[in-house]
C-alpha cells in the first residue's frame, strides 16, 4: 500500500481506512482520480512541488498508523529544509551581487578621484557606474524573492536592504554628476573634479 495514493495507479484510489477494512475493490461512487494526468503533472513539477503535493495526498488519504504519520512528518521536514536552503542560497546570492555593486562603485569613485586617468571613452566610464546600479538592483530583486517570516531572517534582510538602498543612492549621485560632466566642454570637465569617498564595505 503506497503512502501516496498517486502510486496506486487507480482512478478510484483505496483510502487507508478502506485498506484496513479489506475494501480494496474499485469504488466508482467516489470522486474520479485521473492518475495519468496527475503523473504528467508530476513529471513537470520541481522537487519542492512534488514533496508538497505528495504530503497533501498522504494526509488526505488518512493517517491510520504511525508509519503514515512518520512519512508525512518526513515530507514536511524535507519541504521546510529545502525552503531554508533556498532562502540561504538566495540571500547569499544577493550578498554577492551587493558586494559586486560596492566594488564597482568604489572602482568608479577611485577612477574619478584620479580625474579619469588613464583615459577611457565616455561610454566606458558610464558603463563603470551603470554596472554598480545593475548589481545593486539584482541584489534587491533576490531579496524580494525571500518569503521567510523567521525573525532572524527578516532582520538580516532589512539590514542588507538598507545597505543596498544607501549604495544605490550613492550610485545615483555619481550618475547625476557624470551626466553633468558629460554635458560640459573639456575645460568645464576639468573644473568638476574634487576628491570623494565612499565607505561601502562588502559583506562576508
Amino acid at each position: 500500500m503506497p503512502f501516496d495514493y498517486l502510486w496506486q495507479f487507480l482512478n478510484y484510489p483505496v483510502t487507508n481506512q478502506e485498506f484496513y477494512e479489506g475494501k480494496t475493490q474499485a469504488n466508482n461512487t467516489k470522486p474520479y482520480f485521473n492518475f495519468n494526468d496527475s503523473l504528467r503533472v508530476y513529471e513537470k513539477q520541481s522537487n519542492d512541488e512534488r514533496l508538497i503535493y505528495s504530503a497533501n495526498r498522504v494526509e488526505k488519504n488518512g493517517l491510520k498508523n504511525s508509519l503514515l504519520f512518520d512519512r508525512l512528518q518526513h515530507l514536511k521536514l524535507e519541504i521546510e529544509n529545502n525552503k531554508q536552503t533556498k532562502t540561504i542560497n538566495t540571500y547569499n546570492a544577493a550578498v554577492a551581487d551587493y558586494n559586486d555593486g560596492i566594488t564597482q562603485l568604489n572602482e568608479f569613485i577611485n577612477y574619478r578621484n584620479k580625474q579619469f586617468t588613464p583615459k577611457k571613452t565616455d561610454s566606458e566610464i558610464q558603463a563603470m557606474i551603470n554596472g554598480s546600479e545593475v548589481k545593486l538592483k539584482e541584489a534587491k530583486t533576490k531579496l524580494g524573492q525571500i518569503t521567510s517570516t523567521d525573525a532572524n531572517t527578516v532582520t538580516v534582510i532589512k539590514q542588507l536592504t538598507k545597505s543596498i538602498d544607501d549604495a544605490t543612492s550613492q550610485t545615483k549621485e555619481q550618475q547625476d554628476w557624470l551626466k553633468l560632466y558629460f554635458s560640459k566642454s573639456n575645460s568645464g570637465r576639468k573644473s568638476m573634479f574634487y576628491k570623494v569617498t565612499w565607505m561601502g564595505i562588502p559583506l562576508n
